[in-house]
C-alpha cells in the first residue's frame, strides 16, 4: 500500500485544524473484513479496486468543538477522514460501488476522497445508519451516497468553520448538503437528502438532454427533428429550475 500525495486532500479541503489530523495507514483488511462473512463479493470487490488507504483525520468533539449527537439510529462521537487511491483497472461503475463499500464498513459517518486513476479526486460522503441486523452493530446501511469532483468544489465551502456547529451529525449533514451543491447550496432550508436527489436529478436531465440534442442533430424527419427540439427545450427548462432549487438565482450556468 502506497502513500497518497494528490492536488485534493481532506487537510486542505475541509481546513482541519491540527488537532484533528492524522497520518496512518488503513489496510484492506481493516475496511474489507466486515463483509468477508455476509457479502464475500463485496470484501472482494473492495479488495481489489483499493490500492492504498489512509486515515488522515478524526473528527471529534474535543478536536473540533463541536457536540457529539445520538439518536436512536446512529451515535456520532467521531467522524473520520479517509483518503483512498483506487487500483488503475477498477471500471468507473465499480468506482462508485467502492466508495459506498467503505461508508458501508463502518459505524459512522466517513469522509472519503477518492483518488482515481489519472489524478482526478472525489468527495465521497453518505448520509446512513448503523445496520439494524448487523449483531455486531459496526457496518452502516446507506440511505444516500454523494460522490463529487473535488475540483468543482467551491474553494473554502467545505471548511469546518462555515458548516453548521450544532451537533456533529449536523455538521456531516451540512458538509453533505454543501458538496452537493458545489460548495454553493441555495440556502439553509436546502436539507442534505433533497440536496443529493436534486444533483443526481441534473445529472439524469444532462444526459437525457445530450441524448436529445444529438439524436435531433442526426434526424433526417422533420417532424421527429420538431419533437427533440421540443423535448429539449422542456429538459433544459427543468435543468434551470433544478439548479435555481439547488444554487439559488445566483447559480452561474455550468454543467454538473
Amino acid at each position: 500500500m502506497t502513500d497518497v500525495s494528490h492536488e485534493y486532500d481532506g487537510v486542505t479541503l475541509l481546513g482541519l485544524p491540527q488537532a484533528a489530523r492524522q497520518l496512518h495507514r488503513i489496510t484492506k483488511k481493516m475496511l474489507t473484513a466486515q463483509f468477508e462473512e455476509q457479502a464475500p463479493a463485496d470484501a472482494r470487490l473492495l479488495s481489489r479496486a483499493l490500492a492504498s488507504a489512509q486515515l488522515v483525520g478524526i473528527l471529534r468533539p474535543e478536536t473540533i468543538q463541536v457536540p457529539a449527537h445520538q439518536d436512536s439510529e446512529r451515535d456520532v462521537v467521531e467522524i473520520p477522514i479517509l483518503e483512498v487511491v483506487l487500483a488503475e483497472e477498477t471500471t468507473a461503475a465499480n468506482r462508485a460501488l467502492a466508495a459506498e463499500l467503505v461508508h458501508r464498513s463502518m459505524d459512522k459517518p466517513v469522509v472519503v476522497l477518492v483518488h482515481l486513476p489519472g489524478g482526478a479526486t472525489t468527495l465521497s460522503l453518505a448520509l446512513s445508519h448503523v445496520s439494524r441486523t448487523d449483531p455486531t452493530k459496526s457496518t452502516s446501511v446507506v440511505d444516500a451516497h454523494l460522490m463529487v469532483p473535488a475540483e468543482r468544489i467551491e474553494p473554502g465551502a467545505l471548511h469546518l468553520s462555515r458548516l453548521d456547529r450544532t451537533d456533529m451529525w449536523a455538521l456531516y449533514r451540512d458538509l453533505v448538503r454543501t458538496a452537493a451543491a458545489d460548495g454553493r447550496p441555495a440556502g439553509a432550508v436546502l436539507q442534505a437528502a433533497d440536496a443529493i436527489a436534486l444533483r443526481q436529478r441534473l445529472i439524469d436531465l444532462a444526459s437525457e438532454l445530450a441524448s436529445v440534442v444529438r439524436n435531433a442533430r442526426h434526424t433526417k424527419n422533420h417532424q421527429r427533428r420538431i419533437e427533440l427540439n421540443t423535448r429539449a427545450r422542456s429538459l433544459r427548462q427543468q435543468i434551470e429550475r433544478c439548479e435555481v432549487t439547488l444554487h439559488g438565482d445566483a447559480r452561474k450556468p455550468g454543467v454538473i
